[in-house]
């Protein structure tokens, strides 16, 4: 059996009294797409910022294609091939869009400035930014500050990309607009890993689902089982799914 790209072992975070990742362990196999559910403050945003770098576990370990990162800092993750959206977006508001895709050229994926270039004018077309190009991004309104948040994340030329709550607050048409961006993506062999409230969304893409709760995994496995669990529908009591 092969590595698998993205392995999480037995992390576990504390601020303070409060545990917000609890023993949690999961993997990812290399060109697979894993959905992650879960209620507000389960930990599910921690668990993103543990994989990147952004936070550093008080126990555990994060391996990517079959190294120990956990002692890696963010810009050499994302070196690496590790991107990321963040569930609120947080441009680099000063500068216009394609720069803030350039950045991501530059210093994530380390690209050549011809090669840049060329990789950020495609970036634009393929997430709809084409006609954004030379606005400022602090002038744009918050759905394209959601869909810049997705070509920042490209530009950086992820093998693992990590999508923080991306279809939230667009339309059924955009959404369904999105599950195609994301599985032109995955078509390129770049495994996902998406936290989602959308699950109709969700459920158009991933291969497999894992819940998380109370910063520990709940339940993994094929979506539809997942789902229809009996814990999944404790956990979202009320919730319309």
């Amino acid at each position: 059996m092969s590595e698998p790209l993205l392995r999480v072992e037995h992390v576990s975070k504390n601020y303070g009294a409060l545990r917000v990742t609890d023993n949690l362990s999961f993997s990812l196999k290399e060109g697979e797409a894993l959905g992650v559910l879960g209620p507000n403050g389960a930990g599910k945003s921690t668990m993103f910022n543990l994989v990147t770098g952004d936070v550093r576990p008080d126990q555990g370990q994060v391996f990517y294609a079959g190294t120990d990162i956990t002692g890696l800092s963010p810009s050499d993750r994302c070196k690496r091939g590790i991107g990321r959206s963040y569930q609120v977006p947080h441009p680099l508001a000063g500068m216009t869009v394609f720069e803030n895709l350039l950045v991501g050229a530059f210093y994530g994926a380390e690209l050549a400035e011809d090669e840049a270039y060329e990789h950020c004018v495609g970036v634009l077309r393929r997430t709809g930014l084409t006609h954004r190009a030379n606005k400022l991004a602090g002038s744009l309104t918050l759905l394209d500050r959601k869909r810049l948040e997705l070509a920042r994340a490209l530009s950086t030329k992820p093998k693992l990309l990590l999508l923080d709550e991306i279809a939230g607050g667009l339309t059924d048409q955009e959404a369904g607009a999105l599950v195609g961006t994301i599985d032109a993506i995955r078509e390129e062999g770049v495994s996902i890993v998406w936290i989602e409230h959308v699950v109709k969304a969700l459920l158009a893409v991933v291969d497999r689902l894992i819940v998380i709760n109370f910063g520990a995994l709940l339940i993994e496995g094929d979506p539809v089982e997942v789902m229809a669990s009996h814990e999944v529908r404790e956990v979202y009591m009320g919730i319309e799914a």
